[in-house]
């Protein structure tokens, strides 16, 4: 996962997720630092709300199932993603 902010540009690499309470914990590395991500019950309901609707979430969904990759695949932010 790409995070882009005025910042500049981070890699967040993903490890395990885990339920603290009402919290989704995204646990993973930003670079070399280790990092975690907390996601409120309202901020889930935001997320779903975002994309459940939109036919265009459904397509990349359907491509995503059918697409016969397996593991990690993300591309953003490789320059040797082809490779």
């Amino acid at each position: 996962m790409k995070i882009e902010s005025a910042a500049g540009e981070f890699e967040f690499d993903i490890e395990r997720l885990r339920i603290e309470g009402d919290d989704v914990v995204i646990v993973g590395k930003m670079g070399v630092w280790e990092a975690e991500t907390l996601m409120s019950r309202d901020d889930m309901r935001k997320m779903l709300g975002m994309t459940l609707g939109k036919p265009a979430f459904w397509g990349y969904m359907v491509k995503l199932i059918f697409s016969g990759k397996s593991g990690n695949q993300g591309t953003a932010g490789r320059e040797n993603a082809g490779e």
